[in-house]
């Protein structure tokens, strides 16, 4: 995983080839595969881990805390945990998969939105069942929602920042997370 996350840092996730991998890792290419399907499930192994964490740390919090503050406190747990606060003041030191989004193949963009609905659907759940909304209440969808929107903001606003329109420098994921949500709920859901 570190010779491949270094490789797609350094030359992309499209100039990298599970070749490159095993040659920097010093692994057979039959051993990378015994391990991963394909190149995206590379890219895409820190992706899964970090969105469950951060999903994870949500619904550990309570159900009636604004989602903003409940993500913020999830983010800071998995920066305690040792999960990577990543620059997007230099979107070139953001995380790969964050780009990837945007830029990168569909099956690495499909997994990834793929992998988004199924947050999405653990996060409203996790408010319904919790929350005592009546069953037509659309509150347990928005939280989750605007979790899902508070971080796919810094990834569009990281695509915009390659195109010209620079970040603050000392932006990070987690920053940017905690602002989107932040503004997108107004503190109130």
């Amino acid at each position: 995983m570190a010779a491949a996350d270094r490789l797609f840092e350094e030359r992309g996730y499209l100039e990298t080839s599970v070749e490159d991998i095993s040659e920097a890792a010093d692994v057979a290419v039959r051993t990378i595969y015994t391990h991963f399907p394909s190149k995206a499930a590379i890219l895409l192994n820190y992706f899964d881990g970090w969105l469950d964490a951060l999903v994870d740390g949500i619904l550990e919090r309570p159900v009636d805390e604004p989602i903003a503050e409940a993500v913020a406190a999830s983010l800071r747990a998995m920066t305690e945990a040792g999960w990577a606060d990543r620059s997007y003041g230099n979107v070139a030191e953001s995380p790969p998969s964050s780009l990837g989004l945007i830029a990168g193949p569909p099956e690495v963009a499909g997994h990834m939105m793929h992998a988004w609905m199924r947050a999405q659907d653990r996060i409203a759940a996790d408010a319904a069942l919790r929350g005592g909304f009546p069953s037509d209440s659309l509150e347990p969808q928005a939280r989750a929602t605007a979790v899902f929107a508070a971080c796919i903001g810094p990834i569009l606003a990281a695509d915009l920042s390659r195109r010209g329109e620079p970040l603050p420098a000392d932006a990070t994921a987690n920053s940017l997370i905690v602002e989107f949500a932040t503004r997108l709920t107004g503190g109130n859901l």
